[in-house]
């Protein structure tokens, strides 16, 4: 591999650090940055070793060895989120696209990085390239750099002006700054004072938008995450024996919320597994249920439509409290390899005593166009049965929480093999249970009975337009460039 001439990183070099120690510094560091036990302040350097190593390499034998760096830095990152009962070859089903999708950020830096204004190209490139993934891919927003802060209330606040996609830009900037700030042997507060004054003002803004929430007073609705017990996860069905039990205490927990006071009772994702024949009569069981305890209720289950290929209908009902049925969902967004019927039908919301409640399914709160769906419909509160196992809890409910601060509403996410959580308008979990502790899985909860307006609701995804818009700049900056020098 080639060298540039950057006297600083030369020295690096000279002083016996090889550039493939950038590599596997930044494999080490990436990976211990995402995902499960992700270290959320790695975020802020995660990529500088691998910008490192691309300012000290030049040649296409250079690149794919750092495109094989960065699928191995996913690779390892996803695996710490596969446990039984995923097949570990998921692991490569999300990491060569999640590198793949992260590649040309980098490169198209290392490409252009001596022209002017090349600090903006990565962080721009990146932010556009997660947009992509979780805007038009399966693959959802797994893996953004926004959700590395996810234990960072005041940070998150931030998303409800520009969404995830702003707070990923300031993390992939101050990387790119110090980076920069390495090649260049310019350790300077100057060369890092507008990203961290932008980050200074975030945190300002955040402190007192979380903070002045927490000094008023407000209208509360009373809501229940009720668990099953059920294992259905696809064919055979259990036996119509542990099925009628399961529906039993299914049934038995849903009026203990409801003596409990609570108006708003969701099931876990999945809570049941009922055969087309029968639906007819469960659906009736469940107006019974939702007419005798006065609830709305949110009603998961699961039904097969074929054995050949294996099809199956993940659903739910949501049930009035006059036990009629205000309207059913199916999946909108099946997990990559899911073999559930694609639910394609508008989203509703029902109005409950003036709280606007509408509801989604697990996997499809990845996807932020999803939840701005409910914010366009004005939602109070989402509720969201869920279903996850080991390996994502509790970060998948953690990222729920960015659709609530993005949109303005309250989530209740109800989940099997996972963490159920009430999550207020701010990403604050006023309430939280887990399926693996030993409860009566039954979560109560107060949850604002109104959501709020943030920014975010309102323009939605003008950043990403301009991001492109700072590309377009970039591109004009780049050809004047050559032609006052035609032989750069």
């Amino acid at each position: 591999m080639k060298q540039i001439e950057d006297s600083s990183i030369q020295e690096i070099i000279k002083n016996k650090i090889k550039p493939i120690w950038f590599l596997v510094t930044g494999i080490v560091i990436l990976s211990a940055t995402h995902l499960t036990f992700g270290i959320g302040l790695f975020a802020w350097i995660a990529s500088v070793p691998f910008l490192l190593y691309l300012s000290a390499t030049k040649g296409i034998k250079s690149q794919l060895l750092f495109a094989g760096a960065l699928i191995t830095a996913w690779s390892f990152a996803t695996a710490k989120i596969i446990s039984p009962p995923m097949p570990y070859a998921m692991v490569f089903l999300f990491s060569i696209p999640l590198g793949l999708i992260q590649l040309p950020g980098y490169l198209l830096w290392a490409k252009f990085r001596n022209h002017k204004f090349s600090f903006l190209l990565f962080p721009t490139v990146m932010v556009l390239m997660e947009w992509m993934q979780y805007s038009f891919t399966p693959f959802a927003s797994w893996g953004i750099a926004a959700y590395t802060q996810m234990d960072n209330l005041i940070l998150m606040q931030s998303v409800s002006i520009f969404g995830v996609a702003g707070l990923g830009f300031l993390i992939y900037w101050i990387n790119i700054t110090i980076a920069e700030a390495f090649v260049k042997n310019q350790f300077t507060f100057r060369i890092i004072r507008v990203p961290l004054m932008v980050f200074a003002s975030i945190i300002i803004f955040g402190s007192v938008r979380y903070n002045f929430n927490k000094s008023i007073g407000q209208e509360t609705i009373k809501v229940a995450a009720v668990g099953t017990d059920s294992k259905v996860g696809g064919l055979p069905l259990p036996s119509q024996e542990i099925t009628k039990k399961d529906i039993a205490t299914l049934f038995a927990r849903t009026r203990a919320a409801a003596d409990a006071n609570a108006k708003l009772i969701v099931w876990n994702e999945g809570s049941i597994g009922i055969m087309p024949k029968d639906e007819k009569i469960w659906k009736d069981s469940l107006s019974s249920l939702a007419s005798e305890l006065k609830i709305n209720l949110v009603a998961a289950y699961v039904m097969p439509v074929s054995e050949n290929p294996f099809k199956y209908i993940n659903k739910y009902l949501f049930l009035l409290p006059n036990g009629s049925i205000a309207f059913d969902y199916l999946k909108h967004q099946p997990v990559p390899g899911e073999p559930a019927v694609k639910g394609i039908e508008p989203l509703q919301i029902i109005n409950f005593e003036d709280v606007k409640i509408g509801a989604a399914i697990c996997y499809d709160y990845d996807f932020p166009y999803l939840a701005k769906g409910f914010g366009d419909l004005s939602s109070d509160i989402v509720a969201l049965p869920s279903s996850d196992w080991r390996g994502i809890d509790p970060i998948h409910t953690k990222m729920a929480a960015f659709r609530a601060i993005e949109q303005g509403h309250s989530v209740l996410r109800s989940t099997r093999f996972g963490l159920s959580a009430a999550i207020t308008p701010y990403g604050e979990m006023i309430a939280q249970q887990s399926s693996f502790d030993n409860n009566d899985k039954i979560m109560i909860a107060d949850l604002p009975a109104k959501g709020i307006t943030t920014v975010y609701s309102i323009i939605g995804d003008s950043f990403i337009l301009l991001c492109f818009g700072l590309i377009i700049f970039f591109l004009l900056v780049v050809l004047r460039s050559k032609n006052l020098n035609p032989n750069k």
